[in-house]
């Protein structure tokens, strides 16, 4: 074989060589490529499966509360900020759940969720009861602004976690200064007496009217 001959089979060998390598390095391209479309679509598809069973957690409370799903999303946001700092007040309100449907039982005791609810000749407002007096302690608003249900929640919210601060995690302590000012509950504890109304019975058996499991 001649020297030119021999060159050209080089040639060859090479180019097929460098094609062969093309093709590899294309096809592990691909295959990257392949494996991070499949890993992305992985994630978007466990976020969706969780907003799915999320959304159907919200569906299934707005059912048995009769209350509109809006609501429970507002009380079920609210409640997973506040547990954010985990403080000692939480001690009896371990998780969102429970934190969520305390306050659902208690929207529920006080007006059947009816946004629009005024009581206590005008001074409780909206679906919480609120009275606007207390509202204010924690920053401008409007009786009429009260009627919106996420300016009532968030307000609740903020009153709430005040008792629950004040009363040291004692949940029933809390629902009876909502219920009745924490002033009354003060000076009754003072001079010794029950402050027991029978309201927090009511909020727990709006809970237990409402069939779930989760206070057992």
């Amino acid at each position: 074989m001649s020297l030119r001959e021999k060159a050209k089979w080089w040639s060859l060998i090479l180019v097929v060589g460098l094609l062969a390598g093309l093709l590899s390095f294309a096809y592990r391209t691909d295959y990257w490529k392949m494996e991070s479309e499949i890993a992305a679509l992985s994630e978007k598809n466990q976020v969706l499966i969780a907003e799915n069973q999320r959304l159907r957690y919200i569906n299934n409370l707005a059912v048995e509360f009769s209350m509109d799903p809006m609501i429970v999303e507002l009380v079920e946001h609210y409640s997973h900020e506040y547990l954010k700092g985990n403080g000692p007040e939480w001690r009896l309100l371990k998780t969102p759940e429970f934190m969520t449907y305390i306050m659902l039982s208690l929207i529920y005791a006080e007006s059947k969720g009816d946004a629009s609810a005024v009581g206590d000749r005008g001074r409780a407002r909206g679906l919480t009861q609120i009275w606007v007096s207390t509202a204010r302690d924690y920053g401008e608003v409007t009786a009429e602004k009260l009627l919106d249900p996420e300016t009532n929640i968030s307000f609740a919210f903020k009153h709430f976690h005040h008792l629950l601060k004040k009363y040291s995690g004692n949940l029933a302590l809390a629902l009876y200064a909502w219920n009745r000012g924490s002033t009354k509950v003060d000076k009754l504890l003072i001079y010794g007496r029950s402050p027991q109304n029978g309201y927090a019975r009511k909020v727990y058996q709006a809970a237990l009217f409402n069939n779930r499991d989760i206070l057992k």
